[in-house]
C-alpha cells in the first residue's frame, strides 16, 4: 500500500440521536431515530431486523462520552473523518446542529469533520412533495401541516447567503475541520435544487477570501453532468446503484419490500464511472434497510455480510486512488434506521469495522492512472447515455407540447376517449411527471383510476397505491403507460397482463385528429 495515494475515508455522519424540541412536537415526546430502530418488524424470513447496538449502547449524541467514544472507535479502525448531515432551512432555521455545535466547542475530541448539506424541506410522510421524509410510523403530533412541509426550504438571496456562510466559518476554521490544500470540503447533497447555486457559491467564494481562506472544495452529489460552480461531484450511494438496479428489473419483492442482492448493488458501486471531465467521488455502502422508518413501503439489501463489504471495499478503495481521489465516501457511520452503519451491533459486532481496516491494509495501491483506452470507452458510455436522455426528454417535451396545445383549445377529453373504448377502470403506468399529471386530469374528468405502476414508489396519498412493476396487481379495463419505452414496456405487460394497453401519446394523438 503506498500512504501517500491512500484516500481519506470519510464516513456519513447522521446527527439525530438526542431529542429535539420539534421532533418531540412532531413525532412524540423523546422521538430520536432510535424510536424507528427498536420498533423494527421483520417482515419476510431472514430480514435482519430489528437492529441493536452492541450492548444495547442507544447513545445520546448531546453528551460529549458518545461522541468520544465515536471518535476513537473512528480512528482505531481508519475511518479519517467524518461527513456531518448538515440542515440548514428557510430564514437560517437549524436542525439536528447540537452535535457539530457541541464538537465546536469540545476541542479535545479528535474528530476530523466536514458538512454534507442536505438542503431539501422535511415532509410528512403522506405528502405528495418531494423532499425528506422522517420516520413514516410516527405521525404522533395533532399538529396540522395542510402543504405535508415540517420545514421549509428557501435560499433566499444574498443577505441569507451572508448569514449561512457566517455561521459555517467558525466550523471552517477549526484545525479539526477537513480540508484540501487548506480550502474547507463542503457536500452539497441536492445541487441541482438549488437554483442560485452559482451566485450563492460565488458569494461564499468571496466571503471565504475576505475570511484570510485559501478557498472551498465544492462537492456536489446527485449530479450527472460538470457544474462550473463547484470543484468536484460524489457519487451518492447506494441510491445510485439502487436505481441502475430498478431499471435493469434487477429487484425482488418480499412481502411489499423491494429487495436489492448486496452483492449485486456492489457490482454497480464498483461499475460507477466519473462525470467526464470532472474530478468525481465515490461511495462505498455497508448496507441498507430503511423498513424501520417506511415499512412495508421501504426497500432493503439482502443476503450481505462483512466479507462481502471486506472484498468490495477494498476494490473500491483501488479505484478510487487509481483515479487520483484524494476522498471515499462511506455511507453511513451511523443511519441505524436506513440499516447503513459501521458501529458495532449484536449480530456482527466490530465485523464492519474490521473490514475497513483489512480493507485498507490489503488495498494495492500504485502509482498507476485510469489510461488513455478506459478514458475513450467511458467517452463512448457516456455519449450513449446522454444521447439516450436527449431522446427521452424530446419526447417528453414533444408529449407535453401536444397536450398543452389541446388544452388552449379545451380539447382535452380522456373520459371520452375511454368511453370510445369502453374502457372503465384504469391503471397509470409510470408516476413521474407525465404520470402525475396524467392522474390529476383523470381524477378532474372522474375517470376511475385504480393503481399505479411505478419502480420507484412516490408518495400519493392512502387512497392510490402504486406497485411494482415486478409485482402481481389487479385487473384494470386498461393501462395507460407514460414511461419513455413504451414498445418494451408493452411487451413486458402483455406476457402478464390481458387488458388493454394505451401509450399517453396515442392517446393524445387521437384527440388531436378529433
Amino acid at each position: 500500500m503506498n500512504e501517500n495515494l491512500m484516500p481519506k475515508l470519510l464516513a456519513v455522519y447522521l446527527p439525530q440521536f438526542y431529542e429535539t424540541e420539534d421532533n418531540n412536537l412532531w413525532w412524540g415526546k423523546g422521538f430520536t431515530d432510535w424510536d424507528s430502530v427498536r420498533t423494527a418488524e421483520k417482515y419476510f424470513e431472514g430480514h435482519n431486523e430489528p437492529r441493536v447496538p452492541l450492548g444495547g449502547r442507544y447513545y445520546d449524541l448531546n453528551t460529549k462520552q458518545a461522541m468520544q467514544r465515536q471518535a476513537e472507535l473512528a480512528k482505531k479502525y481508519g475511518i479519517d473523518g467524518f461527513c456531518f448531515y448538515h440542515y440548514y432551512f428557510k430564514d437560517g432555521k437549524k436542525e439536528l446542529e447540537l452535535p457539530a455545535e457541541n464538537l465546536l466547542q469540545w476541542k479535545d475530541i479528535d474528530m476530523p469533520f466536514c458538512f454534507n448539506w442536505a438542503s431539501e424541506p422535511w415532509i410528512r410522510s403522506w405528502s405528495r412533495i418531494c423532499g425528506n421524509v422522517w420516520a413514516e410510523k410516527y405521525e404522533k403530533s395533532g399538529m396540522e401541516v395542510q402543504s405535508g412541509v415540517l420545514m421549509e426550504q428557501d435560499y433566499g438571496g444574498y443577505k441569507q447567503w451572508e448569514a449561512h456562510f457566517e455561521y459555517l466559518l467558525p466550523f471552517f476554521r477549526d484545525e479539526r475541520y477537513i480540508k484540501l490544500d487548506g480550502k474547507p470540503v463542503f457536500v452539497f447533497y441536492s445541487p441541482n435544487d438549488i437554483q442560485p447555486i452559482h451566485e450563492m457559491t460565488a458569494c461564499w467564494r468571496r466571503m471565504a477570501a475576505e475570511a484570510g481562506l485559501p478557498g472551498l472544495h465544492l462537492i456536489g452529489a446527485h449530479i450527472n453532468a460538470p457544474n462550473d460552480s463547484l470543484d468536484a461531484a460524489m457519487i451518492y450511494e447506494p441510491r445510485n446503484s439502487m436505481n441502475h438496479l430498478n431499471d435493469y428489473g434487477r429487484a425482488e419483492i418480499r412481502n411489499g419490500v423491494r429487495c436489492f442482492a448486496y452483492k449485486d448493488v456492489w457490482r454497480e458501486v464498483l461499475n460507477s464511472e466519473p462525470i467526464m471531465g470532472y474530478r468525481t467521488y465515490f461511495c462505498g455502502v455497508s448496507g441498507y434497510d430503511d423498513t424501520p422508518r417506511r415499512g412495508k413501503r421501504g426497500e432493503c439489501m439482502i443476503d450481505q455480510s462483512p466479507e462481502i463489504f471486506q472484498e468490495n471495499f477494498r476494490k473500491l478503495i483501488e479505484k478510487s486512488a487509481a483515479y487520483g481521489n484524494e476522498y471515499l465516501f462511506i455511507n453511513a457511520w451511523n443511519e441505524w434506521g436506513e440499516g447503513m452503519y459501521l458501529e458495532p451491533d449484536e449480530l456482527y459486532g466490530y465485523a464492519y469495522l474490521d473490514a475497513v481496516k483489512n480493507a485498507t491494509n490489503h488495498a494495492v495501491i500504485t502509482s498507476k492512472r485510469i489510461d488513455a483506452t478506459e478514458y475513450t470507452q467511458a467517452c463512448k458510455r457516456e455519449i450513449e447515455r446522454l444521447d439516450y436522455d436527449a431522446r427521452k426528454f424530446k419526447r417528453l417535451f414533444q408529449i407535453m407540447d401536444k397536450w398543452l396545445y389541446l388544452e388552449e383549445e379545451n380539447r382535452v377529453h380522456f373520459a371520452e376517449f375511454f368511453e370510445m373504448k369502453q374502457v372503465r377502470t384504469v391503471a397509470i403506468y409510470g408516476m413521474s411527471a407525465l404520470g402525475k399529471h396524467l392522474l390529476a386530469e383523470l381524477r378532474r374528468e372522474n375517470v376511475k383510476v385504480c393503481f399505479g405502476i411505478d419502480r420507484y414508489v412516490g408518495q400519493f396519498g392512502n387512497d392510490y397505491k402504486v406497485y411494482h412493476p415486478e409485482e402481481i396487481f389487479p385487473d384494470t379495463d386498461a393501462i395507460i403507460i407514460t414511461a419513455y419505452d413504451t414498445d418494451a414496456i408493452t411487451n413486458i405487460l402483455q406476457m402478464k397482463y390481458h387488458g388493454k394497453i394505451f401509450s399517453l401519446e396515442e392517446i393524445i394523438d387521437a384527440m388531436m385528429q378529433d
